[in-house]
């Protein structure tokens, strides 16, 4: 579970969604303290400017006729609910209340808390009432040093901004989950176009499969356009592969017929001919001639099954009776070089396959491990049945495959190092993988250097029923 999570974290999907979520989220913050804030300055400004009105209002009354003037003021706009609403206060530069008039709201505030010492300029204050309301007080010193005061009584800023708090944290869950999804809707829509291309690619490299491709889109976004040049690469690639496999294919097809009458004439002449030199001569060319038609057998066969046009006889075959009757053939060989061939069959084994190909499977791996198993070695060949497949092993004590050659052993005429010594085609390993996925089955190796390699073979029990796993 931990390596899921893991590899998950690790996927440019995740990241992507992750950035996203953290980007959304982090604006959503961002935007919260903004408004938040804008609302703090907003409220704070409305205030402050009614109490600003009354107080220039005031100022300019009592500037033209002083006390008593403001007075008329006030008693004259004693009967607006607005006016009413605001505090009065005049105080001398000696600290005398000159004027003082205030709503009942205001009687039981300490005076105290109004003082601004020597102030030189407007200031402001608030003064909490209790929890739903404050106090706003500007103050400001008059040209002959008379202070005026005017205040109002205002919603306190907890009490504003609580329900606008609270609600943040009611919204911001919804909010994150509908960035959470966002991020995870828009980051596989993405990486879509990238996704296909890695199936594509996994498709090609696990089957053989040249033909597949990445689905096409009419939309022109760069990760579009790069499925769109995957395509055109695989086209290209398709097109020299199969040029290649044909040049191939036809020279193997042209040069079977005038090998064979060469191997004809060779072996008559031989037949015939008196200097032991020549026969010996002769005999090197039946020889080689026999090397290169079974060279270009193998590669008719193998051209034949990649291309799927490959003729089975299917037949329900004992895969241990074929096993044991290849085993048989290889004795002699075993025997010289001393190694143990050890069988473990686990019944008969029955499969849908064709005899004759499974026997040039067998034959090619027993003569592989044989060939790469040094003397007094030991080899291992065990069959056994699943519940929907057989199991075929070769395992020996040879040199081993280096990691790096394991996936090219399969490939035509491809030789490793350690191998250029032994005599051989190149082409074993690429006749059994052939012969192998015909039957829909599989065959993989594993192996290390110095200590062995096993060979295993999955073929399906019922015919034309692919592998899976």
């Amino acid at each position: 579970m931990s390596l899921k999570l893991t590899k998950l974290a690790k996927s440019l999907s995740f990241q992507l969604g992750a950035w996203y979520v953290g980007i959304f989220t982090f604006s959503a913050v961002v935007l919260f303290i903004f408004f938040y804030l804008l609302l703090v300055e907003t409220a704070e400004n409305k205030d402050r400017e009614l109490i600003q009105a009354r107080l220039n209002e005031c100022a300019t009354v009592f500037g033209y006729g002083g006390i008593s003037g403001l007075q008329d003021l006030l008693n004259r706009s004693a009967k607006s609910d607005t006016a009413k609403s605001f505090f009065i206060r005049l105080e001398s530069d000696r600290g005398t209340v000159l004027l003082l008039t205030a709503p009942e709201n205001w009687i039981q505030m300490d005076p105290s808390a109004m003082e601004t010492g020597n102030m030189s300029h407007m200031v402001w204050l608030r003064i909490p009432k209790d929890d739903e309301h404050d106090f706003i007080i500007a103050s400001e010193r008059l040209a002959n040093g008379i202070i005026l005061q005017v205040g109002r009584s205002t919603n306190s800023r907890k009490a504003l901004l609580e329900p606008f708090r609270r609600n943040f944290f009611t919204i911001i869950v919804p909010t994150l989950l509908l960035g959470v999804l966002g991020g995870i809707y828009l980051a596989r829509r993405a990486m879509r176009p990238v996704d296909e291309i890695v199936a594509t690619a996994r498709t090609i490299i696990d089957t053989g499969n040249l033909s597949a491709r990445v689905p096409a889109s009419v939309n022109q976004s760069e990760l579009e356009e790069l499925a769109r040049q995957f395509n055109r690469m695989l086209d290209k690639n398709q097109s020299l592969i199969k040029g290649m496999r044909e040049a191939l294919d036809n020279v193997a097809h042209d040069l079977r017929t005038p090998l064979t009458r060469l191997r004809g004439s060779a072996e008559q002449a031989m037949q015939t001919a008196v200097d032991p030199v020549a026969r010996e001569a002769l005999s090197d060319c039946v020889e080689e001639s026999d090397r290169v038609l079974t060279m270009l057998t193998a590669l008719m066969s193998i051209t034949e099954a990649e291309a799927g046009v490959m003729q089975l006889n299917l037949e329900k075959t004992s895969l241990t009776d074929v096993l044991a009757k290849t085993i048989e053939l290889y004795e002699l060989v075993a025997e010289e070089k001393k190694i143990a061939v050890i069988t473990d069959f686990q019944g008969r084994c029955d499969a849908v396959v064709d005899p004759i190909r499974m026997r040039q499977v067998f034959a090619n791996l027993l003569d592989n491990a044989l060939k790469y198993t040094p003397e007094n070695g030991r080899l291992k060949i065990s069959c056994a049945e699943e519940p929907e497949r057989i199991v075929v092993r070769f395992e020996d004590s040879g040199m081993g495959i280096p990691v790096a050659e394991q996936p090219r052993i399969w490939e035509r005429l491809y030789r490793g190092d350690k191998s250029r010594s032994q005599r051989g085609l190149g082409l074993g390993l690429s006749l059994v993988k052939a012969i192998v996925e015909a039957h829909y089955g599989k065959v993989a190796v594993h192996s290390e250097p110095g200590r062995g390699s096993e060979f295993t073979v999955w073929l399906p029990k019922v015919a034309a029923v692919p592998f899976v796993g």
